[in-house]
C-alpha cells in the first residue's frame, strides 16, 4: 500500500546519500534525504539514464573486481549498439526473482508446484553470483526449452517440446511464441493450452495478443519490467490495466520537459535495490497511467522512444503512434509485420499472412497501404516481403520497427 512504498522511498533515499555516485546528486539539487517522504518527491531528484548507469556500472565493476565477484550481473542485448551490465547483490536478485515469482502468483501460479517451460536466455538472465536453496527448489519446475540466442531451433521441435512437457505456465520471448502459434495454426496441429504464459522482452502487439489467446487460451499474465529493474507490474488475465508493484518500486511519468504528468516516459525506482540503487530510472518506455487510491495504474504502454520512423522534415513517428493504426488493421490477413525504414521515401514491411485469411497477399497489401499511408503523411512507398516467418533479431528479440537510415543522416534531420 501506499505507507509501505512511502517508508521504502525514505529508506532508499537514506542509503542512497551515504554512497558518492548519489551523494553528487543529492548536492547538485540542494536536497538532502529528508526532502524525500513519498513517490511524487522522487521528481525532484535526477533522473538516471542508461548511459549515465552504463558509466557508473562499468567504473565499479572493473575497480572493484573483488567487491561483486559473488554478485549477479544482469546484462542487456545492448539493441542501442552498446551492451549494458547491471550488478545485482545476492539479496537484491533474491529480490528480483520473488517480485516476478509475486507478480504471476497474482493469477495463480504456484512457485514449486506447478511447471514452468522457459526460453534460457543469458542476455536478460543475471549470471554468476550465489542462489539461495528456495531458488534452487524453484528452478527443480522450470525447465529450459531447447531454443536459445546461439541455437536457435525449428518452431516444430519448440511446439513438440510445449506439446510433451505440457507446462502449467509457459515463458518466452513475444516473437518466439508468436511463431509457434503461427506453426500450429498453419498446419492445423495440436498445441497445449497452458493455464498461463507470459510473452516477454518484447512490446505485445495487438494482432499477437489476438493470435496468442486463440491459441493458447485466455491466461495472459504479461509482466512489465526491464533486465535493469526486474518486474516494476503486471497485467493480469481478463484486466485492461498494469497493476504496479507499489511497494517494491515507484513507477512515475515525465513530459518531454522533464516535469510530472500521468501521460509520458516512464521513470523507475527498484525500492528493494539498495546495494546498487537505480533511483529515477529513465526506460524509454511511454505510458498512460492513472491514480487510484495514491497509487499509480498504468492503462497503457506505447514502447520505447527510439523504435520511431524518420521524416526528411526532421519531426519522426513513434510505434506509439503506429499501434494506434494496427489496432485497426487487425483482420486485415496479417497475422505479424514489422516496418523496416529503408529511406526518406521507402518503407519495407515483412509480413506473415493469416493462415486462414482468403485475400490474396496483393488485396492484403492494397488493404494495408490504405490504413498506414496517411499514418505517415502519404510520405512512403511500401514494399513488402511475405514470409513464413520475421526472424528475431541477433539479440533475440524482434523489434516492430527497424530503422535502416545512417546515423549521421538522422543527426543532420534532427538538428
Amino acid at each position: 500500500d501506499q505507507a509501505v512504498q512511502d517508508r521504502k522511498v525514505r529508506e532508499l533515499m537514506k542509503i542512497a546519500y551515504g554512497i558518492p555516485f548519489y551523494r553528487e546528486r543529492f548536492e547538485a539539487t540542494g536536497t538532502t534525504p529528508e526532502d524525500y517522504t513519498c513517490a511524487e518527491d522522487l521528481y525532484k531528484f535526477p533522473v538516471l539514464t542508461k548511459e549515465e548507469l552504463r558509466d557508473w556500472s562499468n567504473l565499479e565493476l572493473d575497480e572493484y573486481p573483488e567487491k561483486y565477484k559473488d554478485w549477479h550481473i544482469s546484462p542487456t542485448s545492448g539493441s542501442t549498439g552498446v551492451p549494458l551490465r547491471t550488478p545485482f547483490s545476492p539479496k537484491e536478485n533474491a529480490w528480483n526473482k520473488a517480485n516476478f515469482m509475486r507478480s504471476i502468483m497474482l493469477a495463480g501460479f504456484k512457485p514449486g508446484i506447478h511447471k514452468c517451460l522457459h526460453r534460457p536466455n543469458s542476455l536478460h538472465t543475471a549470471t554468476g553470483g550465489k542462489k539461495s536453496w528456495t531458488q534452487q527448489l524453484i528452478d527443480t519446475r522450470w525447465k529450459d526449452m531447447s531454443d536459445a540466442i546461439k541455437q536457435r531451433v525449428p518452431s516444430r521441435i519448440l511446439l513438440q517440446e510445449i506439446n510433451d512437457y505440457k507446462p502449467d505456465y509457459l515463458y518466452i520471448h513475444k516473437n518466439i511464441m508468436v511463431r509457434v502459434c503461427l506453426y500450429a495454426k498453419r498446419n492445423r496441429l495440436y498445441l497445449h493450452k497452458p493455464k498461463w504464459y507470459s510473452p516477454i522482452s518484447e512490446m505485445l502487439d495487438p494482432s499477437s495478443e489476438a493470435l496468442l489467446k486463440e491459441m493458447l487460451g485466455p491466461g495472459l499474465i504479461n509482466p512489465y519490467g526491464l533486465s535493469e529493474t526486474s518486474t516494476a507490474a503486471v497485467r493480469l488475465p481478463g484486466e485492461d490495466f498494469f497493476r504496479v508493484n507499489s511497494d517494491t518500486h515507484v513507477v512515475n511519468m515525465i513530459d518531454e520537459d522533464g516535469n510530472p504528468t500521468d501521460n509520458g516516459v516512464a521513470v523507475i525506482t527498484p525500492l528493494y535495490k539498495t546495494e546498487f540503487p537505480l533511483i529515477n530510472y529513465v526506460t524509454g518506455d511511454r505510458m498512460e497511467s492513472r491514480m487510484v487510491d495514491g497509487l499509480r495504474q498504468i492503462t497503457n504502454i506505447k514502447g520505447r522512444m527510439n523504435d520511431v520512423i524518420h521524416h526528411k522534415d526532421g519531426t519522426v513517428t513513434e510505434w506509439g503512434n503506429l499501434e494506434v493504426v494496427v489496432n485497426y488493421a487487425v483482420g486485415l490477413g496479417v497475422a505479424q509485420s514489422r516496418f523496416i525504414q529503408e529511406s526518406y521515401d521507402t518503407i519495407r514491411i515483412q509480413a506473415v499472412k493469416d493462415p486462414f485469411c482468403h485475400m490474396s497477399t496483393a488485396e492484403i497489401e492494397q488493404k494495408y497501404t490504405a490504413v498506414f499511408a496517411p499514418a505517415l503523411n502519404n510520405e512512403f512507398h511500401f514494399v513488402y516481403e511475405w514470409m513464413d516467418e520475421i526472424p528475431s533479431d541477433p539479440n533475440g528479440k524482434l523489434r516492430m520497427i527497424v530503422n535502416n537510415l545512417p546515423e549521421e543522416a538522422k543527426k543532420v534531420v534532427e538538428r
